[in-house]
C-alpha cells in the first residue's frame, strides 16, 4: 500500500526551530496552555460558545479547548501537539496499516506530560472545560478498540497498541515502571534535592522506595509538592503489589473461557501465582503468560477481549518486574546456570512486550539449549553471551521502527522528546535482562581477558565494536541534518545512522543501521573505529560532549573510551604503518575512447582504463550471469576529459590546465594549514560549479539518444540509475563506497542529460573530496565515467560479503538486506544474517526494522512505501541463490585482490525481483591493515586466545 511521507510538507511555512521552542516554553507557563478559549464543537461543523446543551440542535457535540493559532500552525507542520482525542478523526489512526505518525506523537506527548509536569498542559490542567476527562477516556477506549480489532495492529502494530493501552486512560486502572520513572523525573526537575533518590529509583528500584519517598517528603521535601510525593509513593506501592496483577489475570481468564489454549495457560498461571511465593517461579510464570498473550492475540475474535488480554499482559509485566527485583537481591549468590535461566525466562517477557520477534525468541531458545551440562568451554560461553548481548539492541530497533521518526520530529521543538525510547526501554523487561546479562558479560570478559571501559568504569553490556581503530578527538553530538559542520578530527556520537556522513575520526552509533552500509564499509576500510552504544549509556556520553577523548576498538572487540590526558601520546606519535594512498594509474588511462559502450562489451580489464570499476565489474558479471545483470550503457572517461578540455570562463586556459595549476599551488602550501584547506575547498567548489554547468553539443545528445534506444528501447519506456564511476574507487587499498552520486530511476533522455553533470561533479563535492584527500596522490587525474544501468524494481535489496566480517571465517557469508530499493547500502536498519555456505545454516543477528522502503515510480524517481513487515526479508530459496553465487564466483569470476595482491572477499550488491537474483555491483571487501596490526590495539587482545580453551563451571557463581 502506498502511503504519503510520515509528516505533512508544510514545515517551510513555520518560523525557525528556536522560535518554535519558544512557543512551547510559553505554552508551559500560560494559564490556558495550548488553548485560546473554550468552545462547543458540534457534529454538524458548528463551533459555539460554551453554554449548556449548545450543540443540542446541531446533531450533538463535545466541549473542549480550542487550539491557538500557533498550535494550529504547528500541527499543520507535522508537530502533533496538544492532542484532544475528542477533537480527532480516529479513523486517521485506525485505518492505517499498523503505523501512524499521529498516534506515535500522541503517545510521545503522553510521555512528555508525565515527565515534564504536564508539559504544555502544565497550567491548562486547571483551565476548566479545556479537557473533558470522561470524553477523553471514552475516545481512548474507542481508539484502542479500533486498533485491537485490526489484525495488523496486533502484529506489526503490537508495540504501539500495547503502549497505548499503558499510556492512554481507557477505563482500566494501569500502573507501570515507566510511570514511576516519569513521575520521579518530573519531581527531580522541581526539587533538586530529590535527585539522589530519583537516581536510585531509576537504577536500583525496590519495594522500600515508596517509604523512602514518604520519608523524604516528611523530612526535607518541599511542602508544596506533598501531593506529588505521595502520588509517586502510591505508584511505587502498586508496582510492588502483585495482587492487583493477579486479579487482572483472573478477570481475563473469565472473559477468555472460550479460547481453550490461552485460557488453559492462564488458568495454570493463576494457580501457580495463587500457591507460590517463590520469586523465580512467579517470574517465569509472568514471563511466559506475557509471551502467550502476544502469540495468541490474533486468535481472539473480539476487540474487547483482545484489549482485555493486552491489559492483562501489562499487569503481568508488573508482576514480572516485582519478582525480578527480588531475584536481583539474590544475584551475587546466583550461579551462572541460574542467571542464564533468568535470561531465558526474560526473553519470553521481552517478546511479550513486543521488543523481540518470534524468530528472535526461537533463536535465543536454541542458543541457550546448546549450553547444557555442568561445564562448557570458555569460547562457547563467550560466544553465547555475545549473541545474547544482541537482545537489547533488538528492543531498541523495534522501538525505533515505530517511534524514531516521530521522536525526531517532536524533539525539534522539545528536546526532552529524545529521552522517550530510552525511557520506554528502561521501563520494560529489558531492564532486568540487561542487568543480569551485564553480570555474565563482565564474568566472561574477565575470564577471556577482554575489557570494555567507559571513562574508567568496567562495562559489561552496552558497548560493541563494529570495526577496529584508534582515534583521538573531541566527543561531539550532532544530528544528521547538521553533517556539513562536522569536524574531521571529532569523535561523533550519532543518534541515527545516515548515508551522507562526512569524514570523522571515530564513530559512536546509537542506531546501528547495518554493518554493510556504504558508510560502515568506508569506515572499516580506513581504520575509523565504530562502536555501537546502548541507548542507556547515551546520557553519560553527553556529559562529556566537547572534551578530548580517546576511542580504541581492538580487532577482537575490546572497547576503550577515555579522557585524553596525553597518556597515549607515544602511541599516536608512532606511524601506524604506511597510510593507504590512492594513486591513479595514469599510464593505464585511455582518454581517447569517446564512444558509448554497452555493458555487454566491458570486462574487468577495462576498469581504470576506459571506465570505472562499477561498469567494468558489472560487464564481467554480465558475461557470466547475463540473466542476473540488467542492461547498461557506459559513458567512458574520454567524454569527461573532453569536458576538461573546454576553456575556462576567462578563456586563457582549459579547465584541466587551470585545475592542474591550482593543485600545484596547494601542494606548495604547508600540509594541514588553514590556508591550504580553504584553498582546496575553494578549488573543489569552482570545479564542481564548472562541471555542473556543462552544456552538451548536438552531436553528443544525438549519439547518446541513439545508443540508449539500441540498448534500452524507446525513450520514456524505462528508467535508468545514473551512476558515477571513477578511476579512484574500488581499488585494492581503497573502497570509496558511497562517496560518489547515483541518481535513481531517471526517465527520459532530457532528464538523463541533466543528471550526467551531477554525477560527473560528485567526486568533487565537499564530502567526497574530504574523505579522499588525505589518501590522494595526483588529484588532477581523477576521471569520472558514467554508468547508465536499467532500473530494476527490486522487492528487496542488500549487500553480501563472502566471509564472516567479524571472525573472518570463509565458510560464512555476511548479508544485510531490506525491503525495496537500496535501503541496506544507505544504512537502513537491515536484516543482518550469517549464512553457512556448506550447511545452509542461517543465523539472524538483527531483523529489518526500517519502517519505509523505496519503490520506483513509473514517471521517474523513487517513492516511499510502508514495508510489509514480515519476520524475515530473505526466503529460503533466495538464501540458497546467494550461497550458489558465492560458491560459483570462486570458479568463474576473476580473482578479487587486496592491496597486497592477496585474494580478498567480494562485496556484492544484489536484489530480488519475483525471487530471482539480480546483481548490481561487485568489488573487494577491504579492511584497514593498519588498524588490525596496531600494537596498542593488539595488546588489548593479547591474553584472549590463550584463555579460550578453559572450561567454565555453570553451577558456580561468577
Amino acid at each position: 500500500m502506498l502511503v504519503s511521507t510520515p509528516f505533512p510538507l508544510f514545515a517551510a511555512d513555520l518560523p525557525p526551530r528556536e522560535t518554535l521552542r519558544q512557543w512551547i516554553a510559553e505554552m508551559k507557563i500560560s494559564s490556558r496552555g495550548p488553548f485560546s478559549r473554550i468552545r462547543w464543537f458540534c457534529n454538524d461543523g458548528s463551533i459555539l460558545p460554551p453554554k449548556a446543551y449548545a450543540c443540542r440542535d446541531h446533531d450533538g457535540g463535545v466541549q473542549h479547548g480550542e487550539w491557538t493559532d500557533r498550535v494550529k500552525r504547528l500541527r499543520a507542520g507535522g508537530y502533533y501537539v496538544a492532542n484532544i482525542l475528542a477533537a480527532l478523526d480516529l479513523s486517521l489512526i485506525t485505518d492505517t496499516p499498523g503505523y501512524s505518525d499521529l498516534y506515535n506523537q500522541i503517545l510521545i506527548e503522553k510521555f512528555l506530560i508525565a515527565a515534564d509536569d504536564g508539559w504544555i498542559f502544565r497550567k491548562a490542567r486547571y483551565y476548566r472545560g479545556a479537557v473533558q476527562a470522561e470524553n477523553e477516556t471514552a475516545m481512548a477506549r474507542e481508539l484502542l478498540l479500533g486498533l485491537a480489532g485490526k489484525d495488523i495492529w496486533n502484529l506489526r502494530g503490537f508495540i504501539p497498541l500495547r503502549m497505548g493501552a499503558n499510556l492512554l486512560d481507557h477505563g482500566v486502572e494501569t500502573t507501570s515502571v515507566a510511570k514511576v520513572r516519569q513521575q520521579s523525573l518530573a519531581l527531580s526537575e522541581k526539587d533538586k534535592g530529590f535527585l539522589p533518590l530519583r537516581v536510585k529509583i531509576h537504577n536500583q528500584p525496590d519495594h522500600e522506595d515508596a517509604q523512602r519517598v514518604r520519608g523524604y517528603a516528611a523530612g526535607i521535601g518541599n511542602p508544596e509538592l506533598a501531593a506529588e510525593y505521595e502520588h509517586l509513593a502510591v505508584e511505587i506501592d502498586r508496582v510492588f503489589a502483585p495482587e492487583s496483577a493477579f486479579k487482572r489475570l483472573q478477570d481475563v481468564k473469565k472473559k477468555l473461557s472460550g479460547k481453550k489454549e490461552l485460557a488453559r495457560e492462564i488458568t495454570a498461571a493463576v494457580t501457580t501465582l495463587e500457591t507460590t511465593k517463590d520469586p523465580g517461579v512467579r517470574f517465569a510464570t509472568a514471563c511466559r503468560i506475557m509471551a502467550k498473550i502476544r502469540e495468541q492475540l490474533t486468535h481472539i475474535p473480539l476487540a474487547e477481549l483482545r484489549l482485555a488480554a493486552v491489559d492483562a499482559s501489562l499487569a503481568m509485566e508488573i508482576e514480572q518486574y516485582a519478582a525480578g527485583r527480588v531475584l536481583m537481591e539474590h544475584l551475587p549468590s546466583a550461579s551462572r546456570r541460574e542467571r542464564l535461566q533468568w535470561l531465558r525466562d526474560s526473553s519470553f517477557a521481552i517478546y511479550g512486550a513486543g521488543l523481540m520477534s518470534a524468530i528472535q525468541l526461537q533463536d535465543i531458545k536454541e542458543t541457550l539449549a546448546k549450553i547444557d551440562g555442568e561445564a562448557i568451554s570458555l569460547e562457547t560461553y563467550k560466544a553465547t553471551l555475545d549473541y545474547l548481548a544482541l537482545v537489547p539492541g533488538w528492543g531498541d530497533q523495534w522501538l525505533r521502527f515505530h517511534f524514531h521518526e516521530s521522536k525526531l520530529k517532536l524533539a525539534e521543538i522539545e528536546p526532552l522528546g529524545n529521552r522517550v525510547i530510552q525511557d520506554f526501554l528502561r521501563g520494560s523487561p529489558l531492564f532486568f535482562y540487561t542487568n543480569v546479562l551485564d553480570s555474565l558479560l563482565r564474568d566472561a570478559n574477565q575470564l577471556v581477558g577482554l575489557r570494555h571501559e567507559l571513562f574508567g568504569q568496567d562495562v559489561g553490556a552496552g558497548l560493541r565494536s563494529l570495526n577496529p581503530g584508534l582515534a583521538r578527538g573531541k566527543i561531539r553530538l550532532k544530528s544528521a541534518d547538521q553533517h556539513q559542520d562536522f569536524d574531521p578530527q571529532g569523535i561523533y556520537l550519532l543518534l541515527e545512522t545516515f548515508a551522507e556522513l562526512p569524514p570523522v575520526a571515530g564513530i559512536l552509533t546509537a542506531g546501528e543501521g547495518n554493518p554493510l552500509s556504504h558508510v560502515q564499509l568506508l569506515a572499516r576500510n580506513l581504520g575509523i573505529p565504530n562502536v555501537i552504544v546502548d541507548e542507556n549509556l547515551i546520557p553519560e556520553l553527553k556529559a562529556y560532549e566537547g572534551q578530548e577523548v580517546i576511542l580504541a576498538a581492538s580487532p577482537a572487540g575490546s572497547v576503550q573510551l577515555m579522557l585524553d590526558k596525553g597518556q597515549l601520546d607515544h602511541v599516536f606519535a608512532q606511524k601506524m604503518g604506511s597510510a593507504t594512498m590512492i594513486r591513479p594509474e595514469v599510464q593505464k588511462l585511455d582518454l581517447k575512447t569517446r564512444d558509448f559502450i554497452p555493458l555487454s562489451r566491458l570486462r574487468v580489464t577495462d576498469s581504470g582504463r576506459i571506465v570505472g570499476p562499477k561498469a567494468a565489474n558489472l560487464g564481467e558479471l554480465y558475461q557470466h550471469y547475463p540473466a542476473a545483470v540488467a542492461n547498461g550503457l557506459a559513458i567512458p572517461f574520454g567524454f569527461f576529459r573532453s569536458m576538461l578540455e573546454q576553456p575556462t570562463r576567462n578563456g586563457t586556459q582549459t579547465i584541466f590546465e587551470w585545475m592542474e595549476a591550482e593543485y600545484a599551488k596547494i601542494q606548495a602550501m604547508p600540509p594541514g594549514s588553514t590556508k591550504r584547506d580553504e584553498k582546496m575547498e575553494t578549488l573543489c567548489q569552482q570545479l564542481e560549479d564548472y562541471i555542473l554547468n556543462v552544456q552538451f553539443d548536438d552531436d553528443f545528445r544525438r549519439r547518446l539518444a541513439a545508443a540508449m534506444d539500441t540498448v534500452f528501447g524507446p525513450d520514456g519506456t524505462y528508467g535508468v540509475f545514473v551512476r558515477s564511476d571513477t578511476n579512484v574507487e574500488d581499488l585494492p587499498g581503497f573502497t570509496g563506497a558511497g562517496l560518489n552520486k547515483t541518481i535513481p530511476n531517471v526517465v527520459g533522455i532530457e532528464n538523463v542529460l541533466a543528471a550526467i553533470p551531477k554525477v560527473w561533479a560528485s567526486p568533487f563535492s565537499k564530502r567526497a573530496f574530504a574523505w579522499r584527500q588525505s589518501h590522494m596522490d595526483l588529484p588532477q587525474h581523477v576521471y569520472a565515467s558514467v554508468l547508465l544501468l536499467r532500473s530494476v524494481p527490486s522487492e528487496k535489496s542488500g549487500v553480501m560479503v563472502t566471509r564472516d566480517i567479524e571472525t573472518g571465517e570463509k565458510t560464512w557469508l555476511s548479508v544485510a538486506v531490506n525491503e525495496g530499493v537500496g535501503g541496506a547500502v544507505d544504512g537502513q536498519a537491515a536484516e543482518s544474517l550469517r549464512i553457512n555456505v556448506k550447511t545452509g545454516d542461517v543465523r539472524m543477528l538483527a531483523q529489518a526494522t526500517a519502517p519505509w522502503r523505496r519503490v520506483l515510480k513509473s514517471s521517474g524517481g523513487v517513492d516511499k512505501e510502508l514495508v510489509e513487515g514480515s519476520e524475515t526479508v530473505l526466503k529460503l530459496n533466495e538464501i540458497q541463490q546467494l550461497i550458489n553465487l558465492a560458491q560459483d564466483l570462486q570458479q568463474r569470476y576473476p580473482s578479487i585482490l587486496d592491496a597486497g595482491g592477496n585474494p580478498a572477499p567480494a562485496d556484492i550488491e544484489f536484489g530480488f525481483v519475483n525471487s530471482k537474483l539480480q546483481l548490481f555491483q561487485i568489488r573487494p571487501f577491504l579492511e584497514s591493515v593498519q588498524a588490525r596490526s596496531n600494537e596498542y590495539l593488539n595488546d588489548l587482545d593479547k591474553d584472549m586466545k590463550s584463555h579460550l580453551n578453559q572450561t567454565v563451571n555453570l553451577y558456580e557463581p561468577p
